[in-house]
């Protein structure tokens, strides 16, 4: 928990709620592909596995939202970017900057 990379205790539940939930949809979907080719289930390794659900997360995610009638569009997400790309934490010492001194 002291890894966490912030001291709001929202955010903190907030990062721990989105591990739990990505956790239980990634072994629901592995389940549901081992069923699917129960002679090979054992072949599905939960490292393999961890690699490959996280190379496609950006698809599933936009199927998701999709299925909810929501469509991203390129203005939404310059508008995500802009939102979501500036770092709140400006006096945090970042590690590259202790290497490049």
């Amino acid at each position: 928990m002291d890894r966490i990379p912030s001291a709001n205790p929202n955010i903190v539940k907030c990062l721990i709620w989105v591990a739990i939930l990505t956790l239980m949809c990634s072994r629901r979907i592995l389940q549901l592909i081992r069923n699917e080719n129960p002679e090979n289930a054992n072949r599905y390794t939960h490292l393999r596995w961890a690699k490959v659900f996280t190379q496609q997360a950006d698809r599933l995610l936009t199927e998701v939202v999709e299925c909810m009638g929501l469509k991203l569009d390129m203005l939404t997400i310059y508008d995500i970017y802009l939102g979501q790309g500036c770092d709140p934490n400006v006096k945090r010492e970042r590690l590259m900057e202790r290497w490049v001194t």
